[in-house]
């Protein structure tokens, strides 16, 4: 595959972060989606798992848990390639997951995230610095990029601020998204959360990262739910 087709799949991949942007269009190198998948009946049964009660996902076919804080609400978002969204309404606060599955050769070599982006910085700011900036009439600020490690996974992890303005309301959100490839699969976990709230309790919305774990087997699985339930 070439180079410009991995560039333009993470650019479509940051795209989709945004939960208000319902669709996109599909290219020959990225497989069905998982709603896609799931509406056609293209997925076998017990593909994924929520437990209400704790507000634990699981996605087996991605092999990705989060474990969302008990009191928030939780759907499985808007955008075409969100797997899981967790929420508070009345904060405007929300944490999702998008996963993108590439088509790749059997034998081709996951490229390193963080390299990629020292090459291509300023393609795959482009979503953050260009179009959010344009959907809110606003500005990316404080924008930052730092290499960092998700579960011993190298992750691409961007955090600025833009002005909200909606309705008699206009207040400072702070968006923090983190990028990450394992295999053919490509996963964003994004939370943006009102400044105002972030600079109450950063450690907290920091930390919330940490409770993603990827699973890597029916074993490593059941361990998780287990954990989870004890």
């Amino acid at each position: 595959m070439k180079n410009i087709t991995l560039l333009l799949f993470f650019t479509i991949t940051l795209a989709f972060c945004q939960e208000n942007k319902k669709k996109a269009d599909v290219t020959d190198d990225f497989e069905k989606s998982y709603k896609e998948q799931k509406d056609a009946n293209l997925l076998p049964e017990h593909t994924e798992h929520f437990d209400s009660i704790t507000n634990l996902y699981s996605n087996y076919k991605y092999k990705v848990s989060f474990d969302a804080p008990n009191h928030w609400s939780s759907d499985a978002g808007v955008s075409e390639h969100t797997i899981f969204r967790t929420f508070q309404p009345d904060s405007a606060i929300t944490f999702a997951i998008n996963v993108i599955e590439l088509k790749v050769a059997e034998n081709e070599k996951t490229p390193d995230i963080w390299e990629m982006y020292q090459i291509q910085k300023e393609k795959m700011d482009y979503t953050y610095k260009v179009l959010i900036p344009k959907q809110f009439n606003s500005k990316a600020e404080d924008f930052k990029a730092s290499k960092t490690y998700l579960k011993n996974k190298t992750t691409l992890k961007r955090q600025f601020k833009y002005l909200v303005r909606e309705l008699d309301l206009e207040y400072y959100n702070t968006s923090i998204v983190y990028q990450t490839l394992i295999d053919n699969l490509s996963y964003t976990f994004s939370l943006d959360v009102p400044t105002m709230f972030y600079d109450e309790n950063p450690s907290f919305y920091d930390n919330l990262i940490r409770n993603v774990s990827f699973l890597y087997g029916k074993d490593d699985v059941n361990k998780y739910l287990n954990k989870k339930g004890n």
